[in-house]
């Protein structure tokens, strides 16, 4: 019986904080060092909550269980403020599913075919400019990148003064979220509030000049998705959900730091994709027949997308006490699911630290040890928590990466390509300069 687990080791550190301050310092590491003294379910306390952070593929049966983990206050509410209100990572049942059906009407294979053609361009035309800067900072660039595809695809918005503003606004909001919450004038929260702010009022516009005009885009696609019932999206509820989108499209950078640091360590791995590439795909615009015919990008990006620290973590509340590997996790605690932890599971994958595409491959396949092994964006069914940009994310970094191997050789100056853990995502801590040349 519950009653006879005791709650999960671990500690409560200081009163009121608990043991905030080093989980915002860095939490991998507050994560990964835990995980190696308690095992794969340990008790801390984070901004005054009692918390069970779980890890490993054995625990996204219960992250998924919507009889043990909700979403509905699971936040701590600075972060809940800086999302703005209740998007699909707070929201359970019907209410979810409904809405979730909504925001994939934007992800759908014929969206994501009109998508490709627009990713190709903004991906060109920035690595012409690349190319001609001589030396750049990728990590800024490749924000840039991010925001302009996202933006393009979504919103129709071209590149431009309004696209910099969300950009700038959406680097204000990742600071917020790491900082300590505290609403003064000139805080990095605060700012990170107003940064919201901003990019509501732009939201609220392009909503309504999309009622007024729908467009070809992903936007147009989500205000026109009725649930059974017959209903269409709210424009409050629009608002929240382009916000959770452009956010996740945002942290995309983060992924092709990664890409491009994992090939520039790796050699003979970029040599090899750079062969697939320039051999199925030599020149003219990339199809999806194209991209079936590149197992070996496949393999590259998944072991990119395995290793890659966007998040420490991701947010619940036990709805219920329910038990995990011998131990209780009282009703009401906040539960914490450990996404980078849960890839770097030994039981799971060989020397999980490595970078080795070929863990991938068909004649090892690691990620088939269990139904939850490669999860980077969240585990389960796409109609559950799993997020609505997954095959979208895949496909911004194949077109950038397969435009980076056929197009352009490059160098990294000497600097420090250790990883700032205090952002989020991290970023290396010169900013990955990097220069390209035809």
């Amino acid at each position: 019986m519950l009653t006879e687990t005791p709650i999960p080791p671990g500690k409560t550190g200081l009163p009121l904080v608990g043991e905030t301050l080093a989980y915002l310092a860095n939490g991998y590491e507050f994560i990964e060092r835990r995980r190696a003294r308690f095992g794969p379910v340990f008790r801390t306390n984070l901004l005054g909550r009692p918390t069970a952070v779980i890890s490993g593929p054995d625990a996204c049966a219960s992250w998924i269980d919507p009889e043990k983990i909700q979403r509905e206050g699971s936040m701590p509410p600075h972060i809940q403020e800086i999302f703005g209100g209740r998007s699909l990572p707070l929201l359970d049942g019907v209410e979810h599913r409904e809405r979730k059906s909504q925001v994939l009407a934007g992800f759908g294979r014929d969206a994501l075919e009109g998508y490709l053609p627009q990713l190709e361009e903004v991906t060109r035309r920035l690595l012409d400019q690349w190319v001609k800067a001589g030396e750049i900072v990728a990590a800024g660039e490749f924000k840039r990148l991010a925001i302009e595809g996202i933006c393009r695809n979504v919103m129709s918005l071209e590149p431009g003064p309004t696209t910099d503003a969300i950009r700038a606004d959406f680097c204000g909001l990742a600071a917020g979220m790491t900082a300590l919450p505290i609403p003064i004038p000139g805080s990095t929260y605060s700012r990170a509030l107003a940064a919201r702010g901003r990019l509501f009022a732009a939201f609220d516009d392009l909503i309504r000049q999309h009622r007024a005009k729908p467009l070809n885009d992903g936007l147009s696609r989500i205000l026109d998705a009725k649930v059974e019932n017959g209903t269409a999206i709210t424009d409050d509820a629009a608002r929240l959900e382009l916000h959770h989108v452009v956010i996740a499209g945002y942290v995309i950078f983060a992924e092709f730091t990664a890409t491009l640091l994992h090939l520039s360590r790796n050699p003979e791995a970029a040599a090899k994709l750079r062969e697939e590439v320039r051999r199925e795909s030599p020149s003219g615009p990339i199809g999806f027949d194209v991209l079936r015919k590149m197992p070996y990008l496949l393999q590259v990006l998944m072991e990119v997308k395995r290793l890659c620290p966007i998040l420490p973590a991701i947010f619940g509340k036990a709805k219920r006490a329910f038990e995990f590997k011998g131990y209780t996790i009282p009703k009401g605690w906040m539960v914490i699911w450990a996404i980078r932890s849960t890839h770097l599971d030994q039981g799971i994958y060989q020397a999980p630290d490595r970078f080795d595409p070929d863990r991938f491959s068909p004649g090892r396949a690691e990620q088939n040890k269990h139904e939850h092994a490669f999860s980077p964006h969240g585990p389960g069914a796409y109609d559950g928590h799993k997020c609505p940009g997954t095959d979208y994310a895949t496909l911004f970094m194949d077109v950038l990466t397969i435009h980076l191997l056929r197009d352009c050789v490059w160098d990294l100056p000497p600097q420090d390509l250790e990883y700032n853990w205090r952002l989020t995502p991290p970023e290396p801590k010169d900013g990955l300069r990097l220069r390209l040349r035809r």
